[in-house]
């Protein structure tokens, strides 16, 4: 999993940080055993801004994002959640953002917050596990706040896809579909629709991106960056 940095030449080359550790995919054993599993459909709510914070989960299969709607009415996506990844955890009474369903048949697993809490005193894997999630949760984060830094909105685009796609690859192997659309790209780097579809067509023709039909993208730069992606769904919101 590489993390991406602005560079400083004029061109905004994309530069790869050190990887993200692996911790491996899911949660061990004794986490199972109090696990309630949940298949959702394609954005289907998970938990609502203000909802008490009583649980944790982890993505099994398929994707979620974690969001937050402004004042103004626009969605700001904090979060992509892959199989693997934990989300869901604060420290406050209720929660400051909401979590939906990417993916069609999503499935995660939920754990009873006090319940993970007691067995984290108990079990050292438990607690080995929490502790390594929560620090590649703040990685990811920096890494994405790497990305939506970046000068120009092309720049933002490439850097983006060039980091998604290496996590996906990471995760699923390369070729893997890519679950968001470019409303959700949008979305995430702050950004336009129109912005988002109008940095796809300079990049391609800079030759940085090459779309091979209307689903395959590979991200000049490295052979792992590549993903099929769903680049003319719907809104996905």
């Amino acid at each position: 999993m590489l993390h991406f940095q602005r560079s400083t030449s004029p061109n905004e080359t994309v530069a790869p940080l050190r990887p993200l550790p692996d911790t491996g995919l899911g949660a061990p054993d004794a986490l199972h055993s109090i696990a309630h599993v949940r298949r959702l459909r394609r954005n289907q709510e998970i938990f609502d801004e203000d909802e008490h914070g009583d649980s944790w989960y982890c993505v099994v299969a398929g994707a979620v994002r974690e969001y937050v709607v402004q004042s103004d009415g626009r969605r700001q996506i904090i979060d992509i959640l892959l199989p693997g990844d934990f989300f869901g955890f604060t420290l406050r009474s209720h929660r400051w953002f909401g979590a939906q369903a990417v993916a069609e048949e999503t499935t995660i697993e939920c754990y009873p917050r006090q319940k993970v809490e007691v067995l984290a005193d108990k079990e050292p894997s438990v607690a080995h596990e929490i502790r390594a999630q929560c620090f590649q949760a703040i990685e990811r984060l920096e890494s994405q706040m790497l990305v939506a830094g970046t000068m120009t909105s092309q720049g933002k685009v490439r850097a983006f896809l060039a980091y998604f796609c290496d996590r996906l690859a990471c995760v699923q192997g390369d070729g893997a579909p890519l679950p968001i659309s470019r409303y959700d790209i949008a979305d995430m780097l702050g950004i336009s629709v129109e912005t988002v579809c109008r940095a796809f067509t300079e990049l391609q023709e800079r030759g940085l991106i090459t779309l091979q039909g209307p689903r395959r993208i590979t991200v000049k730069g490295s052979p792992t960056r590549c993903c099929c992606a769903e680049i003319d769904d719907g809104q996905g919101n």
